[in-house]
């Protein structure tokens, strides 16, 4: 089998290889994808602490409104004429009133609390927001510079592919077929000389019943890399 035109093809992609691997290899779009990420688990972030901060509003309404009612209460108290009222009826006051007082020193300690965790998610929250700009405008810059990478690649990128087309087309079908399969996978090279009766590749050493079928077919695939292996 002549696989002189497959060398050619296989020459010429190396550089279309190597450009495409200069863009996955890219610290431009590695960094606008981690960005990306970032952004959005300050956004899922964002959106946890508001729910909690809306709670925390929620459980303070509520102690607020049995303070006030405490707060009544023990006015009510303070209201009251004793001396009308027996000793029985006094001691009864005093007990409620100290109840009273006991409840609203509570009240008083769970709304600071609460206060404070407020203050916390807060803050917190306006971490987040921070860090979520940052990354968004980040992911903005290192978006620009990999669009600015693959503009400039693309020229050279679409010239090499055309020229590629055009050499495909003096290949035979079946190991065109093969090499495809292949370099899509990011196989690369595709084609590889056999050394030494080992594979040019992987440098697997190649049974004698390999050996010989490459002899007669010219080429053949490596059982351990995939790599179409022929003969010098």
């Amino acid at each position: 089998m002549d696989i002189s035109k497959m060398l050619d093809y296989q020459k010429l992609d190396s550089e279309l290889f190597k450009l495409e691997k200069s863009l996955r290899d890219s610290q431009h779009k590695a960094q606008a994808s981690q960005m990306q990420d970032t952004a959005k688990k300050a956004q899922e972030r964002s959106s946890q602490l508001e729910s909690k901060a809306e709670a925390l509003y929620g459980e303070i309404d509520k102690m607020r409104s049995q303070y006030a009612v405490q707060q009544k209460k023990m006015e009510e108290i303070f209201a009251k004429n004793v001396d009308s009222l027996s000793k029985e009826e006094v001691e009864s006051l005093l007990s409620v009133k100290d109840k009273l007082a006991s409840n609203l020193a509570i009240l008083d300690k769970n709304l600071t609390r609460l206060a404070e965790s407020v203050n916390a998610v807060l803050a917190d929250f306006n971490k987040t927001v921070k860090v979520y700009n940052m990354a968004r405008e980040t992911y903005a810059k290192s978006k620009g510079a990999y669009d600015a990478q693959l503009q400039e690649v693309e020229p050279k990128r679409k010239q090499i592919t055309e020229k590629l087309q055009e050499i495909a087309k003096t290949i035979d079908p079946k190991l065109m077929e093969q090499y495809t399969k292949r370099r899509k996978d990011n196989i690369f090279p595709v084609m590889v000389p056999v050394r030494d009766s080992s594979c040019g590749g992987c440098h697997m050493e190649l049974p004698v019943s390999m050996m010989n079928k490459l002899k007669e077919e010219g080429v053949l695939s490596c059982e351990h890399c995939r790599r179409i292996i022929y003969n010098v």
